[in-house]
């Protein structure tokens, strides 16, 4: 049985998140919240192998983890603001932080930037906590932990390139209905992001994309609560014979002619750069249509990632 196959490991995970707990005991003065946050953890781990050791008691069919780890999943989505709090960076100056600071102290700053006066620790304490929050409704991306946000479903979209041209499509259904845009479409369970990009692409146009290279990543939050994550690939050729479907009505658009007034409002910030030869990170606030708050950070290759200024002039 699966879940017999599951329990040890699950254990001896367990017992490593309380020895963790262990060690933060010792550390109480600089904060309890991230004793806390392993405590709820291992509280979850202990709930899991609860269930696990009653599907095997009553010897029930694997099925029945399926139910398990759904009450799991939902227990960790309500807990979240209280378990994900802990940091890689300086939430002040964006500094990589030392082990000793991301497991032990509750404000996330490194040594430069930790506060003296005790209304400097009240303020550290209170942005701390802003930043761990999780906004349902944000305006700005500055609103969101990127880093620890999870979008409700995952994406691909793919874009090929052949003889000074791009593929694009009129999309019929779906997200974005009656705008022109690439390829693509929701990536499935257990499915790697680049054979969802073919396969979107076969789907939609009949083609087939070849030598596949991933060139962002796009986050988007929309204001009616729907949220998004889009990994973005070019590929320089395809097999295949074009054909309208259900789904799209593709068609080559020279790559200096791209219908940017056609497209969502984000396409015009980071696709040119993407052309260029950037790895894109976006970060997007829309509602409905309107693009309301963005962020990018171009990486080319071999260098550190900058943010990219994409205001008008």
């Amino acid at each position: 049985m699966i879940a017999m196959k599951l329990s040890q490991p699950l254990y001896y995970l367990m017992m490593a998140v309380l020895i963790a707990n262990l060690t933060q005991r010792k550390h109480v003065k600089h904060g309890n919240k991230k004793r806390l946050a392993t405590l709820w953890a291992a509280g979850i781990l202990l709930f899991l192998q609860v269930e696990l050791v009653l599907i095997q008691h009553f010897k029930l069919a694997d099925m029945y983890l399926i139910p398990a780890f759904l009450i799991v999943g939902l227990l960790v989505y309500l807990l979240r603001p209280k378990m994900f709090i802990f940091r890689t960076r300086c939430v002040s100056c964006n500094e990589k932080l030392s082990f000793s600071k991301i497991a032990y102290w509750d404000n996330n700053l490194c040594d430069k930037c930790q506060p003296e006066t005790e209304e400097e620790v009240k303020a550290a304490a209170e942005k701390a906590a802003e930043i761990a929050s999780f906004p349902d409704n944000p305006d700005t991306v500055e609103e969101v932990d990127w880093d620890a946000w999870e979008p409700k479903e995952t994406a691909v979209i793919t874009y090929i390139f052949k003889d000074d041209k791009v593929l694009l499509i009129n999309k019929k259904t779906g997200l974005g209905a009656g705008k022109v845009n690439a390829p693509g479409g929701r990536i499935e369970p257990a499915e790697m992001a680049i054979d969802a990009a073919v396969r979107e692409v076969q789907e939609e146009t009949g083609l087939t994309p070849l030598n596949l290279k991933e060139v962002g990543e796009l986050s988007f939050i929309f204001k009616d609560g729907y949220s998004l994550k889009g990994f973005v690939y070019f590929a320089d050729d395809c097999t295949g014979d074009m054909a309208e479907t259900d789904e799209a009505d593709p068609f080559w658009q020279p790559v200096s002619e791209i219908p940017y007034d056609n497209m969502w409002e984000d396409d015009k910030l980071w696709l040119p750069l993407a052309i260029n030869g950037k790895y894109i990170k976006g970060f997007f606030i829309f509602d409905g249509d309107k693009m309301i708050s963005q962020k990018l950070e171009g990486i080319e290759e071999g260098l550190d990632s900058q943010i990219l200024d994409t205001s008008e002039e």
